[in-house]
């Protein structure tokens, strides 16, 4: 298959959430001159997708899978360059066109596999619901819809996220949402805000198949000090299973019927660790076919793939437009 994805794809999947550029650095070392005036050289400066829809989207149709991404964009030359971009990958995309900007991302990547994001997405605040076409999608064959990105939508977050997957369960879709990491959540807001707009979500999880996170992501949104409990909680609150990503541990799935475990694929030499929880998850809509044990060891085999370079699932806006 395409970019050495090992089986035939499953249905078509749709994906709903950000995409925006990215620029992103090299692994730099940790520094207390980078908070003062003055330069600092790095290994590379590169332009990127940015969004973890968009990663994921890009990620499944190199993988030979077909995939719809539902986003929006400015009206402008980045939005059309973006869109132009994933679809010269094999992306379907369905963008609304809003009157603001398409925004941006600085990526700052340290040498101890941590990052941190300056971001200016005013495009991505304007998604709402009725951007998203369940009908069409529907037509199309979509048998899974992943809402990434959930928190930087302001206008789906009370009530939106809800309904989307409400409806796409009515119509026999299989529902993922990834929690990640709200960037609220690195500020000093009020507790009562965050409160707030977890709450909101919490509204959604009764319509969610799969919740999808990071151990520190499920852990704070939860409310909890580990990844059991944290997953536990999300299934009392609504969801059917969580699916968590463990980075070098591997990956875990907690299910009405108990816990799984997988173990990483080892990795003889990482070329680059940039979106692999992206490449994950498109593994996971792709793989629906598969009894979940296997559908994880499907994922992590794809993770182990992309970690080595070969393939790469996530190219750069620089690299060629595949025939």
């Amino acid at each position: 298959m395409t970019a050495g994805f090992p089986r035939p794809p499953s249905a078509p999947v749709a994906v709903v959430g950000n995409l925006n550029l990215d620029i992103r650095t090299a692994p730099i070392p940790q520094s207390a001159a980078l908070r003062e005036d003055g330069e600092t050289s790095v290994a590379d400066v590169y332009e990127s997708l940015g969004g973890g829809a968009a990663n994921t989207a890009v990620a499944g149709a190199l993988m030979g899978g077909t995939v719809h991404l539902c986003c929006a964009v400015g009206q402008d030359e980045l939005g059309r360059r973006l869109c132009a971009f994933l679809e010269g990958h094999g992306v379907r995309v369905r963008a609304a066109l809003k009157p603001v900007a398409t925004g941006r991302s600085i990526a700052l990547t340290w040498d101890t596999h941590q990052r941190h994001f300056l971001s200016s997405l005013p495009h991505a605040r304007l998604l709402e619901e009725s951007d998203i076409d369940l009908e069409e999608l529907h037509r199309a064959g979509c048998r899974h819809l992943y809402r990434a990105d959930v928190w930087f939508a302001d206008r789906m977050l009370p009530a939106g996220n809800a309904s989307l997957l409400r409806r796409a369960l009515e119509r026999g879709m299989e529902t993922s949402l990834d929690v990640n990491w709200d960037p609220l959540w690195t500020h000093a807001i009020g507790v009562e805000e965050t409160r707030g707009r977890i709450a909101a979500l919490r509204s959604a999880l009764r319509y969610v198949s799969f919740v999808h996170g990071n151990e520190r992501e499920l852990a704070f949104f939860a409310g909890t000090g580990s990844a059991r409990e944290s997953a536990r909680l999300l299934m009392e609150w609504g969801a059917g299973a969580v699916i968590v990503h463990r980075g070098p541990q591997g990956c875990a799935a907690a299910t009405t019927s108990g816990w799984i475990d997988v173990p990483a694929v080892p990795v003889e030499r990482i070329v680059t660790e940039t979106g692999t929880g992206d490449v994950f998850t498109a593994a996971f809509l792709l793989a629906a076919d598969l009894p979940l044990e296997e559908r994880l060891r499907e994922c992590a085999s794809a993770a182990a793939r992309h970690l080595q370079g070969a393939p790469s699932y996530a190219p750069h806006l620089g690299d060629g437009i595949r025939p």
